[in-house]
């Protein structure tokens, strides 16, 4: 026991570390290296186990929870380092992640838990990989990691359209009014780059595309990947910070908002202090034209030199401007007549020999891209539909791999996992779909109620009969679960059936 007490007492430091920093080149490097670290610790505690467990199996002993874990049990249970770590860290997303803090483990379930961190590690490890053999992504991500964050933009330009106008002084006014045209410009720039980010992780199933746009949302603030789950989708950690991807989303749609509503005060402001700076070079022009008219009074041939001289600046500007516009017809003469060169893009098709561990890293990288793509639900069926398929490619990938591979072991696992959680969309498929009907079914026992009491007076049969009806389309509505994608629709028509529900029985009761 002691050599597994031993592996356990580094056991939260380990599982601290489960995540991917994103870096340049030799960061990269460096995290593949941390994490093949990481891979062999969690191996080391994975074969203790097993030979603890098959030790225990012989004895015929069964298990208890883990008394002898020392400092690491208080990892697991109530007011423990673990619990203590989670709550600092303002992260009740991480729940999954650490396990459940609230019951002790035992060896068994330790075990399981150790696999999914596995897991995560191969994940973390086949992203880094791709990302370090991958120039396009790995230069977009390092370009985006040398900006300032969205937020610290944002809040930068905001400080600089915060200005108190200097209303008597022209030139500090033209200062301002420069300032705050930058900070326009600067705003559209913000914009469009919050609106590529937002349309990326909205709209996005691919995991590299996303870590893209993350990238270009922390910026050099950096950011890593925390962890993947069910509930939250993927988890990143970022200036001190737990976030799902989710909550980024969110956090775009508001900087959308913010952004808006800057640029619309700066527009305000810009106004104001162009109005004032124009009355302020009106009374200036209006004190040189006196000055400049008792000075020809003086020197009646000052006005005739003044008036020669901008005969000559006139002429010349003239003549600039008739050879520049010569420059630019016989340019864009040049560029109609000659076509530009079409870059041919040869694609090689390399036939690999399937091997089991391609199969495996494709599998969990389609396993990925089915987790995230239902993120944050409720979910259109297509949605649940395509997510599906994914899983079941991926299965289909994990089961053409032969039995006494190094990989089968792992491989099995990971089948019974994925099969869980594509049985569990398709009990999301069958919701949805009986959540629509009903949806559906309601609209059409509505239209019918409402067909039958047009053009009163009715006989009282008649709106009976009606009553009945918007009774039946209500108990539909309100059969639809909460987390189905019908609901929200759901609960603004059962508003509406509910108040002619009201008036028909008025009728009845008539």
């Amino acid at each position: 026991m002691s050599e597994l007490e031993k592996l356990l007492s580094d056991l939260p430091n380990i599982i601290d570390e489960l995540n991917f920093n994103l870096g340049n080149r030799n960061q990269i490097k460096n995290e593949i290296l941390r994490l093949d670290n990481i891979l062999a610790k969690l191996n080391d505690i994975q074969e203790e186990i097993e030979s603890e467990l098959g030790f225990e199996k012989i004895k015929n002993v069964a298990m208890g929870a883990l008394p002898f874990l020392g400092t690491v049990a208080s990892f697991f249970i109530p007011g423990g380092f673990l619990l203590d770590a989670v709550i600092t860290g303002g992260a009740g997303l991480l729940s999954e992640k650490f396990g459940d803090t609230e019951t002790e483990i035992n060896l068994s379930d330790l075990q399981e838990k150790i696999y999914e961190w596995i897991g995560w590690v191969n994940n973390l490890q086949e992203i880094a990989e791709h990302i370090l053999h991958d120039s396009v992504i790995l230069t977009k991500i390092n370009n985006h990691l040398y900006k300032e964050s969205i937020n610290n933009e944002l809040q930068k330009i905001d400080e600089k359209i915060k200005i108190n106008l200097s209303l008597n002084n022209g030139d500090l006014l033209k200062q301002q009014i420069h300032q705050i045209t930058q900070s326009q410009d600067d705003l559209v720039t913000l914009q469009q780059r919050i609106n590529d980010i937002y349309n990326t992780l909205k709209n996005s199933e691919d995991i590299y595309k996303i870590i893209i746009g993350l990238s270009n949302f922390y910026g050099n603030s950096g950011f890593a990947l925390e962890w993947l789950d069910d509930e939250h989708g993927l988890i990143i950690f970022s200036t001190g910070q737990f976030e799902s991807l989710g909550d980024v989303i969110d956090k775009c749609e508001y900087i959308k908002a913010k952004i808006g509503e800057l640029i619309l005060n700066s527009n305000t402001i810009r106004y104001q202090a162009e109005e004032v700076l124009h009355r302020l070079e009106n009374d200036r022009n209006r004190k040189q034209d006196y000055k400049d008219k008792n000075t020809l009074q003086s020197n009646p041939n000052q006005e005739l030199a003044t008036h020669q001289l901008n005969k000559k600046y006139i002429f010349k500007s003239l003549i600039l401007v008739s050879v520049f516009s010569t420059i630019l017809l016989y340019f864009f003469d040049v560029i109609s007549r000659d076509k530009l060169p079409q870059i041919q893009q040869i694609i090689l098709n390399n036939n690999q020999k399937e091997n089991p561990i391609i199969n495996v890293q494709a599998a969990q990288k389609i396993g990925m891209e089915a987790s995230l793509m239902v993120q944050n639900p409720p979910h259109s069926p297509e949605v649940w539909k395509k997510a599906q398929i994914k899983w079941q490619e991926a299965i289909s990938l994990l089961e053409k791999i032969p039995e006494g591979t190094s990989v089968s072991e792992e491989v099995k696992k990971q089948i019974s996992t994925y099969r869980i959680n594509n049985q569990s969309i398709s009990t999301r498929i069958l919701n949805e779909k009986k959540a629509t009907e009903n949806f559906e079914s309601s609209q059409k026992v509505a239209i019918e109620a409402s067909l039958m009491v047009q053009n009163p007076p009715h006989m009282p049969k008649v709106w009976k009969q009606a009553k009945f009806k918007w009774e039946a389309a209500i108990k539909l509505l309100e059969s639809i679960p909460k987390d189905t994608f019908v609901y929200k629709k759901a609960q603004e028509k059962l508003s509406i059936y509910k108040t002619n529900y009201a008036v028909i029985s008025t009728q009845v009761e008539d």
